[in-house]
C-alpha cells in the first residue's frame, strides 16, 4: 500500500509539474488530472488519469491504478478529432465531445511480477464546463502473453 501512494504522488506532482510548465500562450483548462476506474476481466480498480495537450491534436495520457496490491504505471499518445467551428488556431470547440485514438504502454509492478503492455486506445473526452471533463475509454492490449485484457476506464478530469 505505501508503493502506491508513493506511486500516485508521483505521478501528480509529474503532471502538476508539466501542467504549470506550459507555455503562456497556450489556452488554460486543456489539461486535465482526476480519478479513474479500469473495469474488465471481472474485477475494477482505482487509479488517476491526466491529460496534457502537446498540439491542437495530439495529448499525452498518463495514469496510475492498483490493482490488488499492484501498481499499473504508465502512458499513451492520443489523436484527439477536434470539431473546430473557425479557422482560428485557439478555438473552442464546437462540440463538447472530443473523441480520440492511440497508443499506450504500461508497467505493471506486484511483488516479483513486473510485465509491460502495449496497448490501442481510443474513447472520448466531454467537457462538462470550463473546470471539469468526463472520460470515457478502450484498452485492448497487443501482447496477451502475460493474462492481459481488454478494459474499459471511466473518470473524470479537473482542467487547468
Amino acid at each position: 500500500m505505501k508503493n502506491n501512494a508513493i506511486a500516485l504522488a508521483l505521478i501528480c506532482s509529474s503532471v502538476a509539474a508539466i501542467g504549470f510548465s506550459t507555455p503562456a500562450k497556450a489556452e488554460m483548462g486543456k489539461n486535465s488530472i482526476g480519478p479513474s476506474v479500469s473495469f474488465g476481466g471481472g474485477s475494477s480498480n482505482f487509479g488517476v488519469d491526466s491529460k496534457i495537450e502537446i498540439s491542437d491534436n495530439f495529448s499525452l495520457r498518463p495514469f496510475a491504478y492498483f490493482p490488488n496490491g499492484g501498481t499499473d504505471l504508465g502512458t499513451a499518445i492520443t489523436y484527439d478529432f477536434k470539431n473546430t467551428n473557425d479557422g482560428y488556431r485557439y478555438r473552442r470547440a464546437s462540440s463538447p465531445i472530443t473523441p480520440f485514438i492511440g497508443s499506450s504502454v504500461s508497467f505493471f509492478n506486484s511483488g516479483n511480477t513486473n510485465i509491460t503492455t502495449v496497448s490501442l486506445v481510443g474513447g472520448a473526452d466531454f467537457e462538462v464546463n470550463d473546470s471539469i471533463q468526463l472520460k470515457a475509454g478502450v484498452v485492448v492490449p497487443l501482447n496477451k502473453d502475460a493474462g492481459q485484457i481488454t478494459g474499459v476506464t471511466v473518470g473524470a478530469g479537473f482542467r487547468f
